[in-house]
């Protein structure tokens, strides 16, 4: 299995500690559809990819020729402008730290990150329930608290 450093080895430094701990990435079919509903398929699968990068490595570089080299290569510069500029471009603004972010991509990230941190209080309070229960109990499997 890759690496996020050999899978994007130019922008991972980048890359959000914390955004490699959220696995998945909720996903909405119809919202996808509607939102991008008469685009050309380049330009809705260059969208899906971005959108799956800035997921994996938390944000994205401002510069379209470092994205375009993170999703095809091979895709002819000029080409490449045009969907940048016509479709995707708006969907990513700059922040003020200078990297891109698609705004609905972060919302649903910061739940999931609410959810993720809830998940691991919970299971820390499980486990020091269970570790507290385990020594109260005799080898007999009998509970000897008071």
């Amino acid at each position: 299995m890759s690496t996020t450093e050999e899978v994007y080895p130019d922008d991972a430094q980048d890359a959000k500690p914390k955004a490699a701990r959220l696995m998945f990435m909720p996903w909405y079919p119809r919202d996808f559809a509607s939102s991008t509903h008469g685009w050309p398929l380049v330009a809705r699968g260059a969208y899906r990819e971005l959108l799956d990068i800035a997921w994996d490595i938390g944000s994205l570089p401002a510069d379209p020729k470092k994205l375009r080299d993170m999703i095809f290569r091979d895709e002819r510069p000029a080409k490449w402008l045009e969907i940048w500029e016509a479709y995707l471009e708006e969907k990513f603004p700059v922040g003020a730290d200078g990297r891109r972010r698609n705004p609905r991509l972060e919302e649903h990230r910061q739940e999931a990150e609410r959810k993720y941190e809830a998940r691991a209080r919970a299971g820390q309070q499980g486990g020091k329930a269970k570790a507290e229960r385990a020594r109260h109990i005799s080898g007999n499997g009998k509970d000897r608290r008071p």
